[in-house]
């Protein structure tokens, strides 16, 4: 019996040591946010959007370690699904963006129903892994939408563009 335990439990005991440095390193390898996070200060996109429309969504924001790198979306489909995008910002907007992102919402010939709605989400990451808080916007796709106007600051300044978002629409049959 000895030299069944010898062969079954020395190879066991040989790797210990391996193993536990493995999940060290692993656990040290774990990075943690440095630096400041960024803040969405002001936002702004309309309720309601027409088929075939680009959905204006207008964002202001601030970075005091001016290292933002990503702004983040997850879309809700009301009753079908979800889908996410990212938008990279450029190297002129890392400290402070103020701008819109474009979304494209489907032309009214592509079978998505008539008064479908969508919840998109949206943050900002930074090169040292911090997020910014969080910003909703609930619409309804309506052939008869009209966008409404942005409020101050968004209707003053013509904001720059920050890019273009990509959905992916779920038809009622999926």
């Amino acid at each position: 019996m000895k030299p069944f335990i010898k062969v079954a439990f020395m190879p066991a005991i040989i790797a210990l040591p391996f193993v536990m440095t493995c999940c060290t390193s692993l656990a040290e390898r774990e990075t943690k946010p440095t630096g400041s996070p960024p803040v969405i200060t002001n936002s702004f996109a309309s309720k309601e959007v027409a088929h075939g429309d680009v959905w204006g969504i207008y964002l202001e924001a601030h970075d005091p370690d001016g290292d933002m790198q990503k702004i983040v979306c997850f879309i809700q489909q009301l009753g079908s699904g979800h889908s996410a995008a990212s938008v990279s910002i450029s190297k002129s907007d890392e400290a402070s963006l103020f701008g819109t992102l474009g979304c494209y919402i489907s032309h009214p010939q592509s079978g998505v129903s008539e008064w479908t709605g969508l919840t998109l989400t949206i943050f900002i990451r930074d090169r040292g892994g911090n997020v910014s808080n969080k910003v909703v916007f609930p619409v309804e796709i309506s052939s008869r939408a009209r966008q409404e106007k942005p409020p101050p600051p968004f209707d003053s300044v013509v904001p720059g563009r920050l890019g273009r978002i990509s959905v992916r629409l779920f038809y009622p049959t999926e």
